[in-house]
Order: C-alpha cells, then sequence, then structure tokens
C-alpha cells in the first residue's frame, strides 16, 4: 500500500491552491483515487474539498483570528425562524469555500457551485457596515473588534470577523455566525423600546435624529448623503421596520435642498408605484422639530422578527458579471445568462429611463437590488441628485438636459418621459418642496413637455 508524506499534500496545496484531485494525484506520483482518499482522511480538517466526483479540488484550511472552525452561515425567514444554510471556511491563501446544507437560491457559477469563492459569498458583502449606518457602527464597536473605525478599510476578513460577532440586524436575511445569532435571539428573548406608534413619531424621530447625529458622522449630508437611522413602527395593527433619512435642523439653503429632496423621493416613488406600475418603496414624510424625516418601510423586514433576502446589484455584478455598466446593460446580461427575466429587464430599462429623466444622477449598482429568483426588488433611493448640495453648502442650479432615446429605445422612453413630466408637475405643486425648487420643477416640465410633443413613439 502507498503511503503519502502528509507534508508532500500540505506543501502542493500551499503553493497550488484548489488543485484538482486529478492533478494532485500525479503531482504525487500517479496514485490511485483511494490512496489519495486516505491521505485527505488522514489531513482531517486542515484540508477542505469541494466539487462533484469530476470536479473535486482541494485547498488548505485557514484560521481567521486563530480560529480554524467552519462558521455557520443562517437565513431567517418571513416568520422570524432560522435556519442553518451552510458553512462557511476561510481558504489559504485567500477566498472561501461554503458547504451548503439548504438550498442556494441565488445565482452561481460553476465554481461557486461548487463552494469555491475567490472572495466572500456575494450575498454576504451586502451585510457589510457601509454609508452612514455602516460608519456609526464602525465608530461604535471599532475599538471592542480591533478594526479601523471606517468599514471602508476593512478586508473581507475584517468584516467577516464584525459580522460574525455583531452582524445580528443588517440587510437582508443572512446572519454569520453563532454569537450574531445568539444576539439574534436575545432580541426575540428580550425585546428594547416597543415600536413608535402614529402619535409618539413627532416626539421619537426628533430625538432619534439628534442621537444619530451624535454618535454619527457629523456633516455627511453634505457629503451627498443622506443621514439616517432605523426603527421599529406600529401603525393599523401592525408592526414593520423602517428607515428614516431626515434633514438637518437649520435654515440654510443646502437644508432646503436636501428637505427638497426627501419630499421628491417620495414623489418618485410614488409615481413609480402608480403611473409606471413598477414595484417601488413605500415611504411617508413627516415634518416635526425643524426636520423632515422620509420614512421608508424595508421590504426585508416582515412583523416583529421575519426577514427576506436582497442582494444589489453592486454585489451581484461584481460577482456573475464584472462590468461597470449602466443598469440596462447588466439586466440584459443576466437575461443572457438565463438568470433574469425580460419582464424585469423592461422594468428596470423603464426604472432607468424614469431616472435619467428625473435628474438623477446617482443609479449606481448599489441602488438596484434583487431577491431570489432572480427577480427586481422594489426600486428606492429614486430622486434628482443631480440637484444635492456640493460638499462646501452650495446649492447648484445646472441646466436640466433630458436624456434622449435612440430609434428602438423609444417606446420605453415616452413611456418613461411621460410618467416624468408627471413626476416634475406634481413636485412643482407640491407645498413642502420650496418655492425656488418648484420654479425649477416646473421649467423641467415645460421642457419635457416640449420634448415629448417631439419625439413619437414608435408603433
Amino acid at each position: 500500500m502507498t503511503k503519502i508524506r502528509s507534508d508532500r499534500i500540505i506543501n502542493i496545496l500551499r503553493a497550488q491552491p484548489r488543485i484538482g484531485a486529478a492533478a494532485l494525484r500525479t503531482q504525487l506520483g500517479d496514485i490511485s483515487r483511494a490512496t489519495l482518499s486516505r491521505a485527505i482522511k488522514q489531513l482531517g480538517n486542515n484540508i477542505i474539498s469541494g466539487g462533484g466526483s469530476k470536479r473535486t479540488r482541494y485547498a488548505l484550511r485557514r484560521t481567521l483570528r486563530g480560529d480554524a472552525q467552519p462558521i455557520p452561515v443562517y437565513r431567517i425567514d418571513e416568520k422570524g425562524q432560522g435556519h442553518e444554510i451552510g458553512r462557511l471556511t476561510l481558504t489559504h491563501p485567500e477566498g472561501y469555500h461554503l458547504t451548503p446544507t439548504m438550498l442556494f437560491r441565488w445565482p452561481l457559477d460553476q465554481d461557486m457551485a461548487d463552494g469555491w469563492f475567490d472572495g466572500l459569498p456575494y450575498p454576504i458583502i451586502d451585510m457589510r457596515p457601509q454609508g452612514f449606518l455602516g460608519r456609526r457602527f464602525a465608530k461604535t464597536y471599532a475599538h471592542n473588534l480591533q478594526l479601523a473605525d471606517n468599514p471602508d478599510n476593512w478586508s473581507d476578513n475584517d468584516t467577516l470577523y464584525a459580522l460574525s460577532n455583531l452582524g445580528h440586524d443588517q440587510p437582508g436575511d443572512l446572519i454569520i455566525g453563532d454569537t450574531a445569532y445568539r444576539l439574534f435571539l436575545n432580541n426575540i428573548s428580550m425585546p428594547g423600546s416597543p415600536p413608535i406608534a402614529d402619535d409618539e413619531v413627532s416626539l421619537r424621530y426628533p430625538q432619534l435624529a439628534n442621537l444619530a447625529m451624535t454618535s454619527g458622522i457629523a456633516g455627511s449630508s453634505a457629503g451627498g448623503e443622506f443621514p439616517k437611522f432605523t426603527a421599529h413602527r406600529y401603525n393599523q395593527q401592525q408592526t414593520r421596520h423602517v428607515i428614516v433619512k431626515f434633514s438637518a435642523a437649520d435654515n440654510s439653503a443646502a437644508v432646503q435642498r436636501w428637505t427638497d429632496l426627501l419630499v421628491c423621493e417620495h414623489i418618485a416613488a410614488q409615481i413609480l408605484n402608480d403611473t409606471l406600475k413598477i414595484a417601488a418603496v413605500s415611504s411617508t414624510i413627516f415634518q416635526h422639530a425643524g426636520r423632515t424625516f422620509l420614512e421608508i418601510t424595508r421590504f426585508d423586514r416582515h412583523g416583529d422578527y421575519g426577514r427576506s433576502p436582497v442582494c444589489t446589484l453592486a454585489s451581484i455584478n461584481a460577482a456573475l458579471i464584472g462590468k461597470n455598466t449602466e443598469w440596462p446593460n447588466s439586466a440584459r446580461t443576466l437575461q443572457t445568462l438565463g438568470w433574469l427575466a425580460s419582464d424585469d429587464v423592461t422594468r428596470i430599462t423603464l426604472a432607468w429611463w424614469f431616472g435619467k429623466l428625473i435628474a438623477n444622477t446617482d443609479m449606481h449598482d448599489g441602488n438596484l437590488a434583487f431577491v431570489p429568483g432572480l427577480m427586481l426588488a422594489p426600486i428606492y433611493d429614486m430622486l434628482p441628485m443631480m440637484y444635492a448640495p456640493a460638499n462646501s453648502g452650495e446649492v447648484p442650479a445646472p441646466a436640466y438636459q433630458p436624456a434622449l432615446p435612440l430609434p428602438a429605445e423609444q417606446q420605453l422612453w415616452h413611456q418613461a418621459a411621460a410618467a416624468a413630466t408627471h413626476y416634475w408637475h406634481h413636485c412643482a405643486q407640491d407645498s413642502r418642496i420650496s418655492t425656488d425648487f418648484r420654479a425649477i420643477c416646473q421649467k423641467n416640465c415645460d421642457t419635457l413637455t416640449n420634448l415629448l410633443s417631439k419625439i413619437k413613439p414608435i408603433i
């Protein structure tokens, strides 16, 4: 019986991560499958294998801060029940292996289907702390986690460590690790503040805004981003989870413009839902204590503890497409790969044209999301960002120049333009928007109306 020294296998795997079984047998002297199987078993948990019988590959296990144990991955269903869906292992010298224990419902290429990921599995990427809330999370917990206080500087391993310890309430339905899952269970057994009722909003929202600004990053709204907080609400005899964007409380021109844009975002979601019949988030405007609040109902939360999965185009694109392009192009690529239905390609293209025509200059891949299937999630963050205040606090008044279609694009463009005209008209009539910005909205409405009369849809 041929005996293989363990250090020979380890040295090969160090030099050639994820080597295939056939190539490994050859380098070990054309040994048999049975001999290789025995040798791998002798190495125990030091070795990870993945793939079908003809695609089996091997890698060395890597530790996360000295811990080599696989990390359980849980999902929370819409009723708030937890399910283990897989085990995540770090591989040498980088990357990860996910061993599923339940059906993985997101699109996967062949390597991913075998469990191999070059970085964190892409549905986990959107759990990474980011934006205003992410920086607030990092600032609060960086010292205890021994991490940088800016999550933009975290490695994948840093992110995994943070999520596996404290990531019990991230976007989507996943929880990474037992420690984070126990925090989720603690919230069930020892709930915090009761949900905020309608008659408490006028008091609680200003308090939460003040708290967010005190513990968050001062001045972030001037950098092109609304400050925000999350809340648990109760109305119409049901509970729901919300994200609340808010303005500052002073009377500066920049704050007034951000206030205008919050109302404009609310109206854009209404037009998408009611006029274009494209699902968008449900939202409500409140104005209290000198601030304007845009309350957005989360579509990844249900009742007290239920959750549902969501993944942005940014994560899907990086993992499966690898091209930084506009929404319609990415949608068509996903359709070509067999992962997205043509109806959703049309909806995405229509929403993109609408965004272009309402001066939304911030339609990046992080602002479009999907649910497993692959199906389009409700549209969010749709507003005329071309008019956002500059970092200096200056309020711009750029010329509105609506994008025009190629002949093949005219039908969807015309449909989006009609909705955008309605949008600008609605904004121009809304008394919650400043007089100056309402004048801009009316001018844009007139400009687009004139263009609509000149460009006829192709029938």
